[in-house]
């Protein structure tokens, strides 16, 4: 049973993703720029008597520092931006295995670990047999909890995997009593991806997306707060070398009443 659902498809996907635009990479570059011209047009400034030679001064030294910088963020960017678009994938997958018929999904995952294993995969009922091991689907919108793993325990036989978007505490913690293997939704998109097996089209693929309140979502979660404090506490530091100092402490300002707001009321 090494039969594959598509062929190169993800791979061509990949591919695409790579190719799109990185709003957020040239966005921390515009923001570098425009804070190193701030600085360096203060610096040149103070020591420049005419207005327009310093300004191409501090153009100059803002542009070298911005290229330095966009260079060394740039791979960093790249991870994130493929951890986010990974993390996507995992979310429309996770979706369509809780929305798709069962008996689609078992012969999904069949594919996928015969193809990994090399053995014959062999479908019984709800559960998948492969070289002598079980495996079980609880696909659902919501956590598996320990009451679906409970039923897989009462079966008896030998060793045992279950597949979920995601466990219980609860759940997690009767597998461990019972040495039951668990594979979430990120366990279960790598399983598909490297034996080729993933959806060719996801159900509801193009309605799931990072939207703007996410993204904000994101940015006030509580451990974001240092990041806050620390460019609040730099801006501050500016504002003393600085022959404009108001903006400084007016921004340095609101990014530490920013710090305080999301420490006290951000999520966790």
């Amino acid at each position: 049973m090494r039969t594959r659902l598509r062929e190169g498809k993800y791979i061509e996907r990949g591919k695409n993703v790579m190719k799109k635009f990185d709003l957020p990479l040239w966005a921390d570059t515009l923001f570098i720029c425009s804070i190193a011209f701030l600085f360096f047009f203060c610096i040149f400034r103070f020591y420049i008597g005419a207005l327009w030679a310093a300004i191409l001064c501090s153009l100059a030294a803002a542009g070298a520092a911005t290229f330095l910088l966009h260079v060394l963020i740039r791979r960093r960017h790249r991870k994130k931006y493929t951890a986010r678009q990974n993390k996507l994938e995992i979310q429309k997958l996770s979706f369509h295995l809780a929305m798709d018929a069962p008996a689609h999904n078992a012969e999904r995952f069949a594919a996928a670990l015969a193809a990994e294993s090399g053995k014959d995969a062999k479908i019984e009922g709800e559960r998948i047999l492969v070289g002598g091991r079980e495996y079980f689907l609880r696909f659902h919108l919501e956590p598996a909890t320990a009451d679906e793993l409970a039923t897989v325990i009462r079966r008896g036989g030998g060793e045992k995997t279950v597949f979920a978007s995601a466990f219980t505490k609860e759940a997690e913690a009767l597998a461990l009593s019972f040495g039951i293997e668990l594979m979430d939704a990120e366990k279960s998109y790598a399983l598909l991806q490297e034996n080729d097996c993933l959806p060719e089209n996801y159900i509801m693929g193009s309605q799931i997306k990072r939207s703007l309140k996410n993204g904000l979502r994101l940015r006030l979660v509580r451990k974001s707060w240092k990041g806050y404090l620390l460019a609040g506490v730099s801006l501050l530091l500016f504002s003393l070398i600085s022959i404009f100092p108001v903006y400084y402490i007016v921004a340095g300002g609101l990014l530490l009443a920013a710090a305080v707001l999301v420490r006290i009321f951000g999520k966790v």
